[in-house]
């Protein structure tokens, strides 16, 4: 590609900085344009936020999720306190700063049109900007990974005159697989990649160089989190869920081989066939349906540009093997039902060098020197597409109410009540108290900081079993609201597992929960607030159990 337009390529290269800044610019305008101040319905944004406030105020390690996000918010927590728009304000930056880094890392090992075309497409596009006002993990992570790859690609060049330097000079790449794992658990992918990469490249030395450094790292780790925090039991309940067939119903039993590859089908048609192609603006963002011919398309075109990088290009090279190990891990680890466009995002700018690059070999074969032009044409048409629907998500009105204060408005009904209720209930029951709910961290965040109790499965019917499992955690009132569970249909089926759990109570106690108050009218995706009444159910114990004994004294 270097050979071709010489005029136009030695323009770009030499003005590169400045085109580069420009991109930043449109990235950090448009995601201010669209940036989110409310806390997302998803919940795990919520959540890294209160492990880092449990981090800040107790000194508690983060589990379950990977540690180190958390504890990055945890120092802005420290400096700030819990204001959700500081961390937010991180993100955003994280976003900017992931331009940079993707620049300076493919500088020099792909065509710096390719760069640009990826990084304005991103810094354009609302699905991979939405992660700019969110306290999920993803825009540290892809920072760090972008790092990690310019990293590889220099340690693979570097020379070294002794065993000791050559460790030295991988400790970095290595240090940065173990953040990585450290932010989500499959970023131990990366070290996968730098091993597989090293070995194509014939530099297996480095390669075992390589491998020794993350060893090194990972248990300096250990030694670290030990000696600050002791001995602490790994939380296995994510990896346990995502071997079930089902993560929420432990009753269907463990993941066969067969499940496993229909997952692979499965996650590729979600992922390709319809979230890639949203995130391309080849799509309507509200088109659900998924095409096997999209996704082996898409698919046929990122091998023929992986060959092709094979045979002429070290840095795309990278790039193909980055998205095949870890769209490779996440579609066989996760259930198809999760069908969440941040589990691939990462990799998405990632994926889209790998299949730029084999879309520009394919129209050369049949355009010659125009394969750069007809290149062209089909990302400005994507970019036209992607910052239609940018357009399209931005609401002043909804960030107008945000930033004055009103920090529920924007929010569709069901959560607009629900939130209401998590707001206010501590100014209306005892602070003692302890109050369940099926959102707990984002119903802390909202009511000020107070802890609730989370239910989100149980396995049992029975009702006493279910009944002494809310006393022994000490619960005294239950939050039942009208969630939907797909936020698209109002008024539709809801997230029932707080209802299904008080109906198999009530059946055999039915006065065991008294109604304290509610917001939302009956039509109106309704939040009620229960007080459990342990008195009522010990004394109809006491009462079935006097009869049963006096049944059993007349037999």
């Amino acid at each position: 590609m270097a050979n071709e337009n010489p005029d136009i390529l030695g323009f770009i290269e030499a003005h590169a900085n400045i085109i580069a800044a420009a991109i930043i610019l449109i990235t950090f305008v448009m995601g201010l344009c669209l940036f989110n101040m409310r806390v997302d319905e998803g919940g795990d944004d919520s959540t890294y936020i209160t492990r880092a406030m449990d981090l800040v105020a107790n000194g508690t390690y983060p589990t379950y999720q990977g540690p180190l996000y958390p504890m990055f918010l945890a120092l802005f927590i420290s400096l700030f306190g819990a204001k959700v728009w500081v961390l937010k304000l991180t993100s955003l930056a994280l976003i900017v700063l992931s331009q940079w880094t993707f620049f300076r890392m493919l500088r020099g090992q792909i065509n710096i049109r390719i760069t640009f075309a990826v990084m304005f497409l991103m810094g354009i596009n609302s699905w991979y900007l939405f992660f700019g006002s969110m306290t999920y993990s993803e825009a540290f992570y892809i920072v760090i990974q972008y790092i990690f790859l310019g990293l590889l690609l220099r340690f693979e060049n570097r020379s070294y005159q002794s065993t000791l330097q050559g460790i030295l000079h991988s400790l970095p790449s290595a240090a940065l697989v173990i953040a990585l794992y450290l932010i989500r658990t499959v970023g131990f992918g990366f070290g996968i990649i730098g091993v597989v990469y090293l070995c194509l490249r014939k530099q297996f030395v480095k390669a075992a160089l390589f491998t020794g450094s993350m060893l090194l790292v990972f248990f300096a780790w250990m030694t670290v989190r030990t000696a600050v925090w002791g001995d602490i039991k790994s939380d296995t309940r994510q990896i346990e869920s995502l071997m079930q067939v089902h993560p929420y119903q432990v009753e269907d039993g463990q993941e066969t081989i067969s499940g496993y590859c229909g997952r692979v089908i499965d996650n590729s048609n979600l992922y390709v066939s319809k979230h890639l192609m949203r995130i391309l603006g080849l799509r309507k963002a509200e088109d659900r349906n998924t095409n096997p011919l999209v996704t082996l398309l898409v698919y046929a075109l990122f091998i023929f540009g992986t060959v092709k990088a094979w045979e002429r290009n070290r840095g795309v090279l990278l790039m193909a093997l980055t998205s095949i190990v870890m769209l490779g891990i996440t579609f066989v680890v996760l259930q198809a039902l999760w069908d969440q466009v941040r589990l691939i995002i990462p990799y998405v700018p990632i994926a889209l060098v790998v299949i730029f690059y084999g879309l520009y070999h394919f129209f050369k074969i049949f355009a010659g020197k125009k394969a750069h032009l007809i290149s062209m044409v089909v990302v400005i048409l994507c970019s036209l597409l992607t910052i239609s629907q940018s357009f399209g998500k931005m609401n002043a009105d909804v960030l107008k109410h945000n930033l004055s204060g009103d920090m529920l408005y924007g929010y569709t009904p069901d959560w607009y009540n629900y939130l209401s209720v998590c707001s206010v209930v501590y100014d209306q029951i005892p602070d003692t108290s302890n109050v369940a709910c099926r959102k707990p961290n984002m119903a802390r965040i909202y009511s000020g900081g107070h802890k609730f109790f989370g239910i989100y499965n149980f396995n049992t019917e029975d009702p006493d079993e279910l009944i002494d499992s809310l006393r022994d955690k000490s619960v005294t009132h239950m939050i039942v609201a009208s969630l939907r569970r797909d936020p698209l249909i109002p008024g539709g089926e809801v997230i029932n597992t707080i209802h299904r759990y008080m109906h198999f109570i009530v059946k055999k106690y039915p006065e065991a929960f008294h109604l304290c108050g509610s917001c939302g009218s009956e039509n109106n995706e309704p939040t009620y607030l229960f007080e459990v009444n342990y008195n009522y159910v010990d004394a109809m114990r006491a009462k079935l159990s006097q009869s049963a004994e006096e049944g059993k004294a007349n037999e």
